[in-house]
């Protein structure tokens, strides 16, 4: 490896998909003009000095889905659904068996989160999460 041009020199490029550095580049973006490397520098001493043990305690954590906000997302889907769509009449050549079967399924109903939100209330959950768990119910549909 060939020797640095220039002592003190360094590029960097961020991640901006990873919000821990696009966290630390908003945070360059506010340091006045020609402050950049002093900024970085003290946070670099500071870091090493505290946290010389763990090399990266900050880690880009998955957002935390609580239960009560999936089941709420659930049943919102499902009240969507059986308020759009009706079973159609069944023909006179229909199976009995199948209208039987339906009709000896128990109802099985899941206890009650301990939090419901109200209607209208925002959700703790992100759209993308959201959308996995549309597209999970529907595969089990099938």
């Amino acid at each position: 490896m060939a020797a640095k041009k220039e002592r003190g020199r360094f590029s960097l490029r961020f991640n901006i998909g990873d919000p821990v550095q696009r966290a630390a580049v908003e945070l360059l973006e506010l340091q006045p003009p020609h402050s950049k490397s002093q900024y970085i520098a003290n946070a670099i001493t500071y870091y090493n000095a505290n946290f010389a043990d763990d090399p990266q305690p900050l880690k880009a954590m998955a957002p935390v889905i609580d239960r009560a906000a999936i089941e709420a997302i659930v049943r919102e889907i499902m009240r969507q659904e059986t308020g759009q769509t009706e079973k159609p009449a069944p023909a006179s050549g229909t199976c009995r068996v199948e209208e039987e079967k339906a009709a000896s399924t128990p109802n099985v109903q899941a206890q009650e989160p301990e939090y419901m939100p109200e209607v209208g209330e925002a959700l703790e959950i992100d759209d993308v999460t959201r959308n996995l768990i549309a597209s999970t119910m529907a595969e089990f549909r099938r």
